[in-house]
């Protein structure tokens, strides 16, 4: 018998202190590619017009001193192009930007210069290993071995930002004949005050979790849980 098919959620749900939620939204495989194609596009152009200017002032610099510079400008273009822009306030190369992309760690902060080094460098052993690349296409979040590598994500550039709506009041109180910690009970207050913003079938996915607490499952146990933080709360 098959298994339960895996979700591809391409939202990533990230608590900031304030008490909001950011849903950082990965890019696909396929706008990825655009954007890297066109960042080559760019590094490609880069390097003809310093190859012109270098082949003007051939005379003057001597042959062996031009294919020198021009050797060193390659190394860095190919190599920093994306660690220069990753690292800057944009978080994205030209590319990347052009399609509202950009690339953060995740909790959905700025990258540092390691990181970007890490998930760049590697993309160069992706390309001599088979199948390598083909990794992102099998990751939940789209990541490729980079990516994994140094904790990175490819997010849209604009995050959704979801306030905090209280869920709706339970009908009457319910014991808590257990004992339990108080990051326990903070996660049980946490779905009653969070509850507001989740759909009917969430908040089940989310309370059937905790069927060995409430002995409930569905619409019951989420009935349940409400009571519980109700009481909870009043416990206080």
């Amino acid at each position: 018998m098959a298994g339960p098919k895996r979700r591809i959620d391409t939202l990533q749900t990230v608590e900031l202190a304030e008490g909001m939620e950011i849903h950082l939204r990965t890019a696909g495989p396929f706008l990825r590619l655009i954007a890297w194609i066109l960042d080559l596009v760019i590094e490609m152009i880069a390097l003809m017009i310093l190859n012109v200017g270098f082949n003007l002032i051939f005379p003057v610099m001597g042959g062996n001193v031009s294919q020198g510079i021009f050797l060193l400008s390659f190394f860095l273009i190919w190599w920093f192009y994306h660690v220069f822009f990753e690292i800057s306030p944009w978080g994205a190369t030209i590319g990347k930007r052009a399609f509202g992309l950009r690339v953060v760690n995740e909790a959905g902060g700025g990258i540092t210069m390691g990181a970007s080094m890490i998930r760049n460098f590697i993309r160069g052993v992706e390309l001599l290993i088979p199948f390598a690349p083909l990794i992102v296409f099998f990751n939940p979040r789209f990541q490729r071995l980079g990516d994994l590598a140094a904790g990175t994500l490819v997010v849209y550039s604009k995050p959704r930002i979801d306030p905090v709506i209280p869920g709706p009041p339970p009908l009457e109180k319910v014991p808590v004949n257990l004992t339990l910690s108080r990051e326990e009970e903070a996660a049980v207050l946490s779905f009653r005050y969070r509850s507001g913003g989740w759909s009917e079938a969430r908040r089940m996915e989310l309370a059937n979790h905790l069927e060995k607490m409430t002995g409930e499952v569905g619409p019951k146990g989420v009935s349940k849980l409400m009571g519980m933080a109700h009481w909870l709360e009043e416990q206080r």
